[in-house]
């Protein structure tokens, strides 16, 4: 028999949660992939002359029903009786959540995670229900949610150290119980695989365009020398909406991660292409002959990794990102980024203690007063 389980992973008051749930008593499972394709037979010809058109892509979707049970456990015992559990990232430091970097995107990966007991009794099935409102329903678009089965058999569904890992979303969540039958109650979810994404107030400003992120080395001195960084340039959205324009937000995460930082800017849009000397306070464009002409230009980390950073960080009294200050003499390359105020860089390091490269996700976005703009994403690893 398959062990099927569901997570859901948040972020509560800053920190990381898991919620999981083990599935009892499976009824049913069914995985279904579709390829939509439409039939178009031309007249006069055979059947094996009908020419199938495919206009959309593909999907893929799981449908579970199982029984909820009246189960005993005793709270807090964390032995696996109960099938309410969850982890977090303040409480159980020492348990690092993991990216799954075989999916495209970096999703969060939390198997082998220690999960402990719901501190809710979930004993009633009528109280699984609420549990399954209050902890698992979809409530914002930074809920990531995964379907793990397993059946032992590496050749199969996989082991517990490696099962079949779906992402996506459910799109419902149903539970019912009937008068013949008034003490079992019978749920049932569908999701679906995939990423969920929205769509933006047409008034706010539309995407930043040309987005780039670009990982350099810097070599400054300890504690900072060989500090990888990314240099992030960006040009004006074809439309800054209806109202003036006032900011830009540069986000950044680790790949896999829920959280995350940002780089927030004051920016004068009228400079920068003109010869004036830009604004002290606010991000100005560059203006000279080369690359990076008409481009915002900032670096990250602008502040201690992993930290959001102050308003208008690193900018010089013409609003460009300041790359001098506090550059080290002689380095290469030549006055890079170097500020000793930031002591951290964008790489991880192993059990070995040796420096390994890492994903990062940065989307980038204007404000006017009617809001958030459309975001422009990027991702990028730190030079090896």
């Amino acid at each position: 028999m398959a062990t099927i389980r569901i997570y859901k992973y948040l972020m509560d008051a800053g920190d990381e949660v898991v919620y999981r749930y083990s599935i009892p008593n499976l009824e049913t499972m069914n995985v279904q992939y579709n390829t939509p394709i439409s039939p178009m037979p031309l007249p006069e010809e055979d059947a094996d002359e009908n020419v199938l058109v495919k206009i959309e892509g593909n999907s893929a979707s799981i449908d579970i029903d199982w029984t909820l049970t009246d189960y005993e456990y005793i709270i807090g015992s964390h032995n696996g009786t109960c099938y309410f559990e969850e982890w977090n990232s303040e409480t159980d430091a020492n348990d690092q959540l993991g990216i799954d970097n075989n999916n495209v995107r970096g999703k969060f990966d939390p198997v082998g995670l220690t999960f402990k007991d719901m501190l809710e009794v979930s004993k009633q099935p009528s109280k699984q229900v609420q549990i399954f409102k209050d902890k698992f329903e979809s409530t914002s678009l930074n809920n990531d949610f995964l379907i793990t089965i397993e059946d032992g058999d590496a050749l199969g569904y996989g082991l517990s150290t490696d099962p079949m890992r779906i992402y996506g979303s459910p799109s419902q969540m149903s539970f019912n119980i009937s008068g013949s039958s008034p003490i079992v109650w019978r749920a049932r979810i569908q999701f679906f695989e995939g990423n969920v994404i929205t769509v933006f107030d047409p008034d706010s400003p539309e995407s930043p365009q040309n987005l780039s992120m670009v990982g350099q080395k810097d070599y400054g001195t300890s504690p900072n020398n060989e500090r990888d960084v990314f240099k992030v340039r960006f040009q004006d959205p074809t439309s800054f909406g209806a109202t003036d324009t006032h900011t830009a937000t540069i986000s950044y995460r680790r790949a896999g991660k829920l959280k995350w930082y940002n780089v927030i800017y004051g920016i004068e849009t009228t400079q920068g292409t003109s010869g004036s000397s830009g604004v002290n306070g606010k991000l100005t464009k560059i203006n000279d002959s080369g690359a990076d002409h008409g481009y915002y230009v900032i670096y990250l980390p602008a502040a201690a990794h992993e930290t959001d950073a102050a308003k208008n960080s690193f900018l010089t009294s013409a609003g460009l990102f300041d790359t001098s200050a506090n550059a080290v003499s002689g380095s290469s390359p030549s006055g890079g980024y170097a500020h000793t105020a930031i002591e951290h860089s964008m790489v991880g390091v192993d059990s070995d203690d040796d420096r390994e490269s890492q994903f990062y996700d940065i989307k980038v976005y204007f404000e006017n007063t009617a809001g958030d703009g459309g975001t422009a994403e990027e991702s990028a690893k730190t030079v090896e």
